[in-house]
């Protein structure tokens, strides 16, 4: 197991989420609402709004006090929403298949907007702890619905409001205790053996 060499902040993914889809010209746009616990939540982008994904306006209706969490790949930056549309920190793009934790003062509902990416896509992931979520608005298991094929010994860490619950992958055997469903617009931690890809191809017929 790998939950105690998961030094991650100690934060709480427990998300709920609708999708709506509209066709405009040959591009799919719709959009995603989350609905987010007080504290904190693990998101997953699953749009491109083609206006850079910027943090601050990918969650510029979150409430005032909210803070996003983005991993570097060693620690946590942090990015609060003061108020008055004013954020304190880094902004940074927020792109489809990433996650970040998101603290919110109270209950909330946010709606992400913008396109479906279709083709082939891939999240590029590396040797450690990885915060990614599907590029795709669809909710499934993540290897046999979402298209990620793990290496042997990775693991898949969830939030279920209290703790992470871990899903390990053995070759040969699959995800123990089993396969991790996602929710759409549910981020998740990927810790990973060696450099991989989360590979999907995605078209409208």
């Amino acid at each position: 197991m790998k939950t105690k060499s998961l030094l991650l902040l100690a934060a709480a993914a427990s998300i709920g989420a609708t999708t709506a889809f509209g066709a405009v010209s040959s591009n799919i746009v719709g959009y995603t609402k989350l609905t987010l616990k007080k504290g904190f939540n693990l998101v997953g982008n699953t749009l491109d709004n083609k206006s850079g994904n910027k943090a601050t306006v990918v969650f510029g209706d979150t409430p005032e006090n909210t803070a996003v969490f983005s991993w570097t790949g060693k620690g946590f930056n942090e990015l609060d929403n003061v108020g008055g549309g004013i954020w304190v920190g880094d902004d940074f793009a927020f792109a489809p298949g990433a996650a970040v934790f998101v603290q919110v003062p109270a209950d909330s509902t946010i709606t992400l907007v913008g396109e479906v990416l279709t083709g082939s896509q891939d999240i590029t992931l590396a040797k450690g702890f990885n915060f990614v979520a599907s590029k795709i608005p669809q909710a499934g298991k993540i290897d046999t619905d979402l298209g990620f094929k793990p290496l042997d010994n990775d693991a898949v860490f969830q939030w279920n409001g209290k703790a992470y619950v871990e899903s390990d992958y053995i070759d040969g055997v699959g995800f123990i205790p089993s396969s991790p469903s996602l929710a759409v617009g549910e981020g998740v931690v990927v810790s990973t053996s060696g450099a991989n890809k989360w590979s999907r191809t995605f078209t409208v017929n």
